[in-house]
């Protein structure tokens, strides 16, 4: 069935398996889908959320079982998810790591595809692109999947994700470390995932979403270039569905809904459900007040939105909001400043379209984010009292599994 606009959210959390005598990565998640379900193509159930693999056999995502009107009674479930695969990855020696990258897994080596259930999809991944690199093996991400019925709400809905996609960056960052350092961006899994699919430039297109006013119109601008661009290399047609699409936000006609995939994962599951909370709030903001999102998304000047997005994940909240860049839909015309103290000025009026209780949890949360950093800049701190990969993955799967008890 199809729900309407804001009506429901579905959200994934993914995390890597590490084992604790040295952090390395663990491909581990077809035993622990074994030993929780009794085989690797189960999915084990806690609560409203169930476990699934990944392309990455370290990499596992839980999942919610159906959407949800409401995200603070789910953070029970994943809290009790994450203590349900501790403990079963006990007997393993492992652990779930969080964040959006293994600070020093090299994947080129370390890399093993999942081989069970879907597996002739991640092989053609593998055959097609060479996925044996940090953007494919080496990527943990939230994905917040928002409904629409009818084209009038995908527009609005397509359209205001594609307006906001370049802001959430600044708020979700959290991969500054890979191969054992800091690198150049407070979002390296954005950093490699922008570069997965050179090879089909169609593919990923400009990642941030082009302007579409349709379900037909997106069909025919986005997915068909796409097929076509790929049907050479994949002449089964295995890969030639709507998931191909490696865009940050990517329609899902076949459940009605628009996924939004540029969140790296957290530090602990409140984290993340606050990110969907605001994303979502952010998002009810811009149709209540724009009647017309897609004349308002053409507007924006090519490939703005694009190179606001790859700024922002590189350098997150300090990052100038550009000229052109359209405030005014948002509410707050004229502004200059940062895209952090945008957002700054942006939280009273988002939180509005909020339940009370909710923001009461969540709002604190984004506040902390916008006033002490995000993820990614709490990472680097930690980095800089102790510059040491391996204890920093300790600490951090130690920090997820102490939150999750609470």
């Amino acid at each position: 069935m199809a729900y309407s606009l804001f009506s429901v959210h579905g959200v994934e959390i993914e995390y890597a398996l590490v084992r604790r005598k040295d952090g390395s990565a663990a491909p581990l998640t077809a035993d622990l889908l074994t030993f929780l379900g009794g085989s690797p193509d189960s999915h084990p159930v806690f609560g409203e959320v169930e476990i699934d693999n990944e392309l990455a056999a370290h990499v596992l995502e839980m999942k919610l079982r159906k959407p949800a009107p409401r995200l603070l009674p789910l953070l029970k479930d994943f809290n009790a998810a994450v203590q349900g695969i501790n403990a079963a990855l006990a007997p393993f020696d492992a652990i779930l790591l969080p964040g959006g990258m293994h600070p020093f897994m090299n994947p080129a080596r370390e890399s093993k595809l999942w081989s069970h259930e879907d597996n002739p999809i991640y092989a053609a991944y593998d055959r097609v692109f060479g996925c044996r690199g940090h953007g494919w093996f080496n990527i943990q991400s939230t994905h917040l999947n928002l409904p629409f019925d009818g084209d009038h709400e995908f527009s609005q809905l397509h359209n205001g994700i594609s307006l906001i996609l370049p802001l959430l960056p600044a708020l979700a960052a959290g991969s500054p470390i890979w191969d054992g350092k800091p690198g150049p961006w407070l979002d390296g899994r954005l950093y490699h995932y922008a570069q997965n699919q050179r090879k089909l430039p169609e593919i990923a297109g400009p990642l941030v979403p082009e302007p579409v006013g349709s379900e037909s119109e997106y069909r025919e601008r986005i997915l068909e270039p796409m097929y076509r661009a790929i049907a050479p290399l994949d002449p089964e047609g295995i890969l030639q569905e709507e998931w191909l699409n490696s865009r940050a936000a990517i329609a899902r006609f076949d459940r009605s809904a628009v996924e939004i995939r540029c969140l790296d994962t957290q530090e602990f599951p409140l984290h993340d459900l606050a990110l969907c909370h605001f994303t979502t709030c952010l998002l009810k903001l811009l149709v209540k007040r724009n009647k017309d999102l897609y004349t308002a998304h053409k507007a924006v000047p090519p490939d703005l939105l694009r190179a606001l997005f790859l700024k922002t994940a590189e350098k997150g909240r300090s990052t100038p909001l550009p000229h052109g860049f359209p405030a005014a839909i948002f509410g707050i015309p004229d502004f200059q400043g940062t895209v952090g103290d945008f957002l700054k000025n942006l939280v009273p009026t988002t939180y509005r379209h909020s339940e009370t209780l909710e923001e009461s949890v969540f709002r604190p949360e984004i506040e902390n984010v916008l006033q002490n950093g995000s993820f990614a800049e709490r990472i680097l701190i930690q980095w800089e009292n102790d510059p040491n990969p391996r204890r920093l993955c300790d600490k951090l799967a130690a920090q997820l599994d102490s939150a999750t008890r609470n």
